[in-house]
């Protein structure tokens, strides 16, 4: 285990890097802020190929430091905390060939986080995210796992979960700005991809997660306790003019998709049918109430 030691936790003082082990395991990364609330021990359930890195925000000392390659107790959101351990560590960053950020409550077992790693290496990926299932929240329509599919290549992936290509990560640590908070993040990454990124962004079907509603974690999401929806839409509006970035409409589009065959098309979708039933029922009540 790595281990980021810092004074009494509560003042979150400077940190010191100990290394108990001279290289990583594994080429790729999981990196996540993470509170009381966190779903991390799921991830290691399973056949696992990668790291864990948390940067621990909660309330405990130590809390996660056992289930952690890398481990440091710092508050903010995981993007704020990635760009300070590159500030710090970058050599070490650099060990991996691939990085997943990922909110701390995701549900996703080792070996669905490992065959994403894979698939972007099959497909030389620049970035890919797992499909969401209905089971959970879905913001943007693109992101719902579509079972007739493995992938889709997209233009759009959402910062929930991304798994970064390590290189094209690096890009936007060196632009990020960490007074962002949770807000533009996606649409500033996939701008630092540039005109190229066509079929090397892509949504994995194969291997969706669930992103847990607000109410399953108490009824509040965690980065409104840093700060509101207005406060990080300002924060963002202060950011593009700051760094002269001008923000367009995007709409999401799907440049190509990796079917599934139609026997694990069928069987895909016999797996995730009571939930996609549960949730038309819900959609027809809301429209029946509306």
């Amino acid at each position: 285990m790595f281990v980021l030691f810092g004074t009494a936790q509560s003042s979150y003082a400077s940190m010191e890097l100990i290394k108990s082990k001279a290289t990583p395991a594994s080429r790729n990364l999981v990196f996540t802020s993470a509170g009381d609330q966190s779903n991390v021990h799921r991830w290691l359930n399973g056949q696992r190929d990668f790291d864990l890195w948390v940067v621990y925000y909660g309330s405990v000392p130590n809390r996660l430091s056992a289930a952690a390659d890398l481990y440091l107790a710092r508050p903010g959101t995981k993007f704020q905390n990635l760009h300070y351990c590159y500030s710090k560590w970058r050599s070490l960053i650099e060990s991996y060939d691939a990085v997943l950020v990922m909110d701390d409550d995701i549900v996703i077992g080792a070996s669905g986080i490992s065959r994403l790693f894979q698939i972007r290496r099959d497909l030389d990926l620049w970035a890919l995210q797992p499909a969401f299932r209905v089971a959970g929240k879905i913001s943007w329509d693109i992101t719902r796992i579509r079972t007739d599919t493995l992938l889709r290549y997209t233009n759009f992936i959402e910062m929930t979960c991304p798994l970064f290509r390590r290189d094209k990560l690096d890009a936007f640590m060196d632009v990020f700005d960490p007074e962002l908070i949770g807000y533009g993040e996606d649409w500033w990454f996939l701008q630092t991809l540039g005109a190229q990124s066509r079929r090397r962004v892509a949504i994995a079907d194969e291997v969706p997660c669930i992103n847990p509603y607000d109410r399953d974690k108490g009824g509040a999401r965690e980065i409104d306790r840093l700060s509101t929806h207005e406060q990080r839409k300002e924060v963002w509006d202060r950011i593009k003019a700051r760094y002269g970035l001008h923000e367009m409409e995007r709409l999401h589009e799907e440049y190509g998709r990796i079917d599934r065959s139609r026997l694990h098309a069928a069987l895909a979708a016999a797996r995730f049918l009571p939930e996609v039933a549960y949730d038309r029922a819900k959609q027809t009540v809301r429209r029946w109430r509306m």
